[in-house]
């Protein structure tokens, strides 16, 4: 058995935002989890990486809990399953947190929580390892810590990528979030057999847990939900961001780096969000689909909470759960203030992978005056992989995205810490954002 591992480990670069104190996660860290079930839910059809589902539903039907509603299309297609019993009342597109309006099944709650039979595999140890992915796959399974990427494909990375470690992302270094802690503090056991499942299913021999040092309670629930677990270890983070991202959590757990234009299997190493550990925990042993998460609801809210919501939930139904606005709301924060992105209104659906709402008053929602670039040098410092943040944006802005590609600008995990310390407060992140996507769009048009 490997013996518990805690010393602190940590990355090149990064900051530590409203300077380290509890990064706006003191409203919320030590509420418990309450669960919250709305009147009504509108579920999209596109909740994760790849084509969205097809919806299986029309107006009028009666759905159970856990019920497919929308089907797989494409290979990296998921089911979608019905989140409350209840009655379609509309099948139709709506506006979500992306451009364009995604088709969504609208269910009024009956309040009988009626379920569809549900057939778990049992105890992660003894059931059939064969038969963990797949049943991964029929929950519905993506990441939960912001990328949706479907977790049944993340487990069965080429053969040409051999993988021998599964780290769980426990870090939770986003500002204001604080849902993840909660998760692991209450049901520490999930995320240990959600990750030993995953361990099994891939043949993988060594798993960590890694968890920041701001959440002693929680790495101290884990560190004794993983006693006597074969080949689990628990990984103390020093609080940094952003500790979370996928290459800083593989450099500083493993010391392995990944590739310029890799991914984290080049490094051999699969990361799982800990939310996604609990859920892989509930499809095998269960059979239960993911049609539930744990969100924050923080900042100018009356209650600042950690919810546990249906799938589907609107943001005005969460934010009503925690006493309503405190203050005039100036922008909704799907996520934490640093990687989150503005919901355009309070309609807009809790997902597979919202991981918290934000509500920031208008002073706190104003951006401040660019100024021209002092030549500091502090985003080159900061920068966790080791990019010239000033000399990227001067060619973006200058629309030479072929140079800024030359320059890696497509490893930039966007993760806004270079416009976070920029003492001119120039929009970094946001130029990067789109240099990448004008890269991406010039791809597939010279695919065609």
């Amino acid at each position: 058995m490997r013996a518990l591992v805690f010393q602190k480990k940590s990355f090149r670069g990064g900051v530590h935002p409203l300077h380290g104190i509890h990064e706006g996660k003191g409203a919320t860290a030590g509420k418990p989890v309450r669960e919250f079930i709305s009147d009504s839910v509108v579920i999209p059809m596109a909740m994760h990486i790849g084509a969205p589902s097809k919806p299986l539903v029309k107006k009028g039907d009666r759905v159970l809990v856990g019920q497919v509603i929308g089907e797989p299309v494409g290979g990296l297609g998921l089911p979608v399953h019905a989140s409350i019993s209840g009655t379609v009342t509309e099948v139709a597109l709506k506006q979500q947190l992306g451009a364009r309006a995604v088709m969504c099944v609208s269910i009024e709650n009956d309040f009988m929580d009626e379920k569809v039979e549900w057939k778990g595999l049992g105890n992660v140890e003894t059931c059939p390892a064969d038969q963990i992915i797949p049943a991964i796959r029929n929950a519905g399974v993506c990441g939960m810590g912001g990328a949706s990427f479907p977790t049944h494909v993340k487990l069965t990375p080429p053969p040409e990528k051999k993988c021998d470690t599964i780290v769980v992302n426990g870090a939770e270094c986003e500002t204001y979030l604080t849902a993840d802690h909660r998760l692991m503090l209450e049901t520490p056991m999930r995320v240990v057999d959600g990750l030993r499942a995953a361990m099994r299913a891939m043949g993988v021999k060594k798993g960590i847990i890694a968890i920041e040092d701001n959440k002693p309670d929680a790495i101290a629930a884990v560190k004794a939900a993983a006693q006597g677990r074969e080949g689990v270890e628990v990984a103390v983070l020093r609080t940094k961001y952003p500790q979370g991202g996928e290459k800083q959590l593989i450099e500083a757990t493993t010391k392995r780096q990944v590739p310029s234009g890799g991914l984290p299997a080049d490094a051999g190493v699969i990361v799982i969000n800990a939310g996604t550990a609990a859920a892989i925990a509930d499809a095998v042993i269960d059979g239960k689909p993911l049609i539930e998460r744990i969100l924050t609801v923080t900042g100018k809210v009356r209650e600042p909470s950690n919810l546990k919501v249906r799938i589907g939930t609107v943001f005005m139904d969460i934010i009503g759960a925690c006493g309503g606005y405190s203050e005039e709301p100036g922008k909704l924060v799907s996520g934490g203030t640093m990687t989150g992105i503005c919901a355009p209104s309070e309609g807009v659906s809790a997902v597979k992978s919202t991981s918290g709402i934000v509500v920031l008053n208008q002073k706190e929602s104003d951006l401040p005056d660019e100024n021209p670039c002092l030549r500091c040098g502090r985003c080159v410092d900061t920068c966790p992989i080791g990019l010239n943040p000033y000399r990227l944006k001067d060619l973006c802005e200058a629309h030479k995205f072929a140079e800024a590609k030359d320059e890696h600008l497509m490893d930039c995990i966007l993760c806004g810490s270079c416009s976070y310390i920029c003492p001119a407060h120039r929009m970094l992140t946001a130029n990067f954002k789109i240099g990448k996507e004008m890269i991406q769009l010039a791809a597939r048009r010279d695919a065609k």
